[in-house]
């Protein structure tokens, strides 16, 4: 084979082996590949070099090269409060650092007694109660069906469907969360697709998670 068409192969070959690349950062890599074998083939193979075909493997180039540095700047390492950091290590790891900064820049920390009621049943639900530390009874019509605790979600739910809460949420035990306004987060969510996925998934996860224990 000559080095003329092997160069061509390698180009189209590179495009191919990328559909198969799930990782975000190494699709990157090798659409670069591909472009600048691309831009190789292009240049010496024919009579006069394609500056057409050229210029636009040149732009593919300058996009993932742009978006390679997105990538690493949102994978950088980030100090984070003692909270922040466990939570984000046992629920949120998924998401890059940058991403969990964004989520958590737009909460609340709360802290609730005993008795406290987080949602009641029929009522709209306002908030997305992430259960940092403590217990949290959910009763439909004054019978305890479930009890969530640490790492669970409170009114998940009504932020997946938009409908009024199901049952009653009442603190049984101190309790300390991170609160989210629904419109301020679900704006958020819509601003960034790949959080939204991922929240989605955690929140979709507890659901199916609580309806197999029911």
């Amino acid at each position: 084979m000559e080095y003329s068409n092997l160069i061509g192969h390698l180009a189209f070959g590179l495009i191919a082996f990328s559909f198969l690349v799930k990782d975000i950062l190494w699709l990157r890599l090798v659409s670069i590949l591909a472009s600048a074998f691309g831009m190789a083939y292009n240049y010496f193979i024919p009579a006069d070099p394609m500056w057409i075909a050229i210029g636009w493997n040149a732009v593919f180039i300058a996009v993932n090269l742009y978006h390679i540095a997105v990538i690493i700047y949102e994978k950088r390492p980030i100090k984070m409060a003692p909270k922040d950091k466990e939570l984000y290590e046992t629920l949120f790891k998924e998401l890059s650092p940058v991403e969990y900064l964004k989520i958590t820049k737009i909460a609340e920390w709360k802290k609730f007694k005993p008795g406290e009621t987080l949602i009641r049943e029929s009522h709209m639900v306002t908030d997305l109660i992430l259960i940092y530390n403590g217990t949290v009874d959910v009763n439909v019509k004054g019978e305890k069906v479930a009890e969530l605790k640490d790492g669970q979600f409170v009114g998940e739910m009504s932020f997946l469907t938009e409908k009024s809460a199901t049952a009653d949420c009442v603190v049984k035990h101190d309790t300390e969360c991170l609160m989210w306004k629904q419109p301020e987060f679900k704006d958020l969510l819509k601003r960034n697709p790949s959080l939204y996925y991922t929240i989605q998934g955690l929140l979709s996860n507890q659901l199916i998670s609580y309806s197999n224990k029911t």
